[in-house]
């Protein structure tokens, strides 16, 4: 794969991510805004990884911020269980979007060819189409997902991240990865944030 700078801004947090890595920014992308206002809620990053992993990506931000005019707010922070339970809607959502940009691209039959072409013959991770069907292909093995939830808190662990993890656990797939982490317990991922 070639190198690409995968630098991204989110909730005034930068994230940098491995050049290795394909990665969409999932409200940026042309298939969300198309599927937008149709209820569904999508995460914050959609990557793939070298090494066959699919990874979902929610960030929140809880630290004190400056707005346009240089006044602090605070985001109030949801119980751990109704955060949760937030999340994993977006995680759920975030993969029926990904079957149904799917379809989507191949309801026309050079679509069809083209993704033929791109998944057998020359993959393009530059290409759209075979990011969406890259996706795809790796959501379908749950052992291959990843979710992660990048909450930024301002204060020390009040066992707030462990009880949110707890309770998003139970709302998804065992076979799935998940990890919540932070800039200070990034729990050895392979991101970076400032």
């Amino acid at each position: 794969m070639s190198q690409v700078i995968n630098i991204f801004n989110e909730s005034d947090l930068t994230f940098f991510f491995p050049t290795d890595w394909v990665v969409r920014k999932f409200d940026d992308t042309v298939a969300y805004q198309s599927l937008s206002g149709h209820g569904l809620k999508g995460v914050d990053f959609i990557a793939l990884s070298p090494d066959g992993k699919l990874w979902l990506m929610e960030v929140k931000n809880y630290r004190p911020r400056n707005d346009e005019r240089g006044q602090e707010h605070r985001a109030i922070r949801r119980r751990p269980q109704e955060l949760a339970e937030h999340v994993a809607q977006k995680f759920h959502d975030t993969r029926r979007l990904i079957r149904i940009v799917d379809s989507s691209l191949r309801k026309l039959w050079w679509r069809r060819a083209w993704l033929w072409y791109l998944e057998n013959i020359r993959p393009n991770e530059k290409s759209n189409y075979w990011f969406w069907s890259e996706a795809f292909r790796r959501l379908n093995t749950s052992e291959s997902i990843v979710f992660i939830l990048w909450m930024e808190t301002p204060e020390e662990p009040d066992n707030y991240d462990e009880s949110t993890r707890t309770a998003l656990t139970g709302l998804l797939e065992p076979t799935a990865h998940l990890y919540v982490a932070e800039a200070q317990r990034d729990m050895g991922l392979p991101i970076r944030v400032e």
